[in-house]
């Protein structure tokens, strides 16, 4: 089974990822992440077997139980490799530390559960486009949009259609944690 671990990301940010894959339709061409499959992936751990599935599960449950919910807003567009044959994406202008630490703390937790996952450095990014040719010169600005993400998911992936279908196996909600002070009054943490 093909695993990742990604954060998911608020509805109002989904939508403002498809608009701003709209815009760039007029000046980029590539093959579009359908809007449906916006992520931001936290560990890729390729090939797993299914008997190893329940670990990715604890081990994802033992990273996320005392991790907060996380604010983060919409920063600048980037791309990884050639010109025209880019991976374009949407970068974050704000949470990008609290996204670093819980991919971190992901990661070590896999590595604690013996899991092998893709150890390339992390940098907080949701991809647009595959194959985009920038070649073309100024990209539109994107739509920005702030949020904040509760939810980090173990998702499945079939790359066997014409698009990659991912599905959910395990979800962890980010909570605050409501905790007794020493007077009993009750304070969030």
């Amino acid at each position: 089974m093909r695993l990742f671990v990604a954060a998911e990301l608020p509805d109002a940010m989904m939508e403002a990822l498809g608009e701003t894959s709209a815009l760039l339709r007029d000046h980029v061409s590539g093959r579009y992440v359908a809007p449906g499959s916006f992520h931001l992936t936290l560990a890729f751990l390729g090939e797993v077997p299914v008997a190893r599935v329940d670990d990715a599960c604890a081990a994802l449950d033992e990273a996320c139980a005392l991790q907060p919910p996380i604010a983060v807003a919409f920063g600048p567009l980037g791309s990884f490799g050639r010109a025209h044959k880019a991976t374009l994406w949407q970068g974050f202008a704000r949470g990008v530390d609290e996204l670093g630490g819980l991919a971190g703390d992901v990661r070590e937790s896999l590595a604690d559960h013996g899991l092998v996952y893709d150890s390339t450095a992390f940098a907080p990014h949701v991809t647009l486009m595959r194959r985009a040719d920038l070649t073309g010169g100024l990209l539109p600005t994107p739509v920005v949009e702030r949020g904040v993400i509760d939810t980090v998911t173990l998702f499945s992936s079939d790359l066997s259609g014409e698009r990659p279908r991912y599905e959910p196996v395990h979800r962890v909600t980010l909570r605050w944690e409501l905790l007794d002070d020493s007077e009993g009054m009750g304070m969030l943490v």
